[in-house]
């Protein structure tokens, strides 16, 4: 009974702990580690929240509380957010904002941080990382926070986020691009004295990512991104500029196919084709399915003869296995194993996931990437055979039939209804005939005797795709299904 008094005790004055946190906070006045005084509540009574990030060591990831103070406004808005080093003096705080681009103030033992946590310490919840929220009546938050709750107690509190443009910072301007090489761009753009530095982002179509800090107003990068540029200034704002993207451009490579041709991408870009790269690897289940559309556009765009020229790579096959693939799927284009230079040409496309496959414009320039978050003006998924078509006549690639032994006049004779197709296509020739079916990979599919001059062919059970008819051996029509 005794043991359990100890531990009902022992529980008691745990949770105790957390109950000596005060309601409200005292007036208090910070001086950060650059000499700036903040008064509490100077700062409550104007309406902002105050936060207090209490750390206990000067290493680590502070990516998530810089994005919450970008998201929040960077202080200017809802939220003020104060870092709080207790027992460190300025110059470790210095050597962290350099170090790890702290933008929001932060404050000492030197500044008054010693006093601080030491009467409010049971607030944070630990001593050595904590958070601490204070409204602006004065009341503290009563519950222990962690950095991934603060979004949903902002917004039970009717905080949202908002942007860092309230002061009077401008847009970097003219943002311009100057290429330095083939991957290497310069950056430049106009700033104004007020702006302390800048912010490089890297923006994709679905977010923005922070590069750097930039202390001038030039810089480089790469193409094949979009870049926007911040301002900041000194008293915390921010303004953006608009986005700048650089089109990726292909990298010339020399390889040797697995039947020992000899291929060499600018020769064949600068002969002004397009050039379609696939990437995959023979095991790869989700390079096999999107084969047959692949094998059927390259007969339907020219063979490699018209507008567009198709290339495979494999990194880790060799020629004997890329062979086998070619023959299992009929491909009649290049395929490049490892022994012909696959792997070199996955290094500098930097490929290292399958199905992933590209189109170059013969100007060199990057037109699609299936695997890339630039924002291109073209987008096709081999998986679906209609948006590789929509794509490529919005190009201007244009269709130039190039089935074996099939001679597109032959066909004058045929009619098909509808097409495309969707359940059933019918068929009128002139005479009882031999029907024969096949796909785009020469396989048939079907084979009869017609003896009506119109003959209703089911197609519900065939694939998305191009077919071809022949009849009596020579005539032929081709149809697409489309479920």
């Amino acid at each position: 009974m005794k043991k359990l008094a100890i531990v009902l005790a022992f529980v008691v004055l745990s949770l105790g702990l957390k109950a000596e946190c005060p309601p409200e906070v005292e007036d208090f006045t910070f001086t950060d580690c650059y000499g700036v005084e903040y008064n509490l509540f100077e700062l409550l009574d104007n309406g902002q929240y105050v936060l207090m990030e209490l750390r206990d060591y000067t290493n680590g990831n502070v990516s998530g509380i810089s994005s919450l103070y970008h998201r929040y406004g960077c202080n200017g808005r809802g939220i003020f957010l104060l870092e709080l080093f207790p027992q460190k003096n300025d110059s470790v705080a210095q050597a962290w904002i350099d170090n790890y681009i702290v933008e929001f103030p932060v404050v000492t033992g030197d500044g008054g941080g010693d006093e601080f946590f030491e009467q409010y310490q049971d607030c944070f919840g630990s001593s050595w990382y904590g958070l601490m929220l204070i409204h602006p009546d004065h009341t503290i938050h009563e519950h222990i926070m962690y950095l991934d709750d603060l979004d949903s107690i902002f917004w039970t509190s009717g905080i949202i986020p908002d942007d860092c443009n309230f002061g009077f910072c401008s847009a970097p301007r003219n943002l311009t691009v100057e290429s330095i090489d083939s991957n290497r761009y310069q950056l430049s753009w106009e700033g104004d004295e007020e702006v302390l530095y800048y912010h490089l982002y890297y923006n994709t179509q679905y977010n923005s990512q922070f590069i750097m800090n930039v202390y001038d107003t030039v810089c480089e990068v790469s193409s094949g991104a979009c870049y926007s540029v911040v301002s900041h200034c000194a008293d915390g704002s921010e303004c953006g500029s608009d986005t700048v993207c650089i089109a990726p451009r292909a990298i010339d490579f020399l390889a040797t196919d697995c039947h020992g041709n000899e291929i060499h991408l600018f020769d064949i870009l600068d002969s002004g084709k397009y050039v379609m790269i696939d990437y995959f690897w023979y095991t790869c289940s989700g390079c096999r399915e999107i084969m047959p559309n692949i094998v059927e556009t390259y007969h339907r765009y020219g063979c490699n003869e018209e507008d567009i020229y198709y290339i495979e790579v494999d990194q880790y096959d060799d020629n004997e296995r890329c062979l086998l693939w070619c023959d299992e799927f009929g491909v009649k284009f290049p395929t490049i194993s490892k022994d012909g230079g696959g792997e070199e040409i996955a290094m500098l496309y930097h490929l290292s996931f399958a199905p992933h496959y590209f189109l170059i414009a013969p100007d060199h320039t990057i037109v699609w990437n299936c695997n890339s978050g630039y924002p291109f003006e073209y987008a096709f998924d081999f998986f679906d055979l209609q948006s590789v078509i929509n794509a490529y006549e919005a190009i201007g690639i244009e269709e130039h039939l190039c089935y074996e032994g099939m001679n597109e006049n032959d066909g004058q004779n045929l009619s098909l209804f509808p097409n495309p197709a969707d359940d059933f296509v019918t068929l009128t020739v002139e005479s009882s005939s031999l029907v024969r079916i096949y796909n785009a990979l020469s396989q048939l599919m079907d084979s009869f005797v017609s003896d009506n001059q119109q003959v209703r062919i089911e197609t519900s059970r065939y694939p998305e795709g191009l077919y071809f008819i022949q009849v009596d051996g020579k005539n032929y029509g081709r149809f697409v299904v489309s479920h």
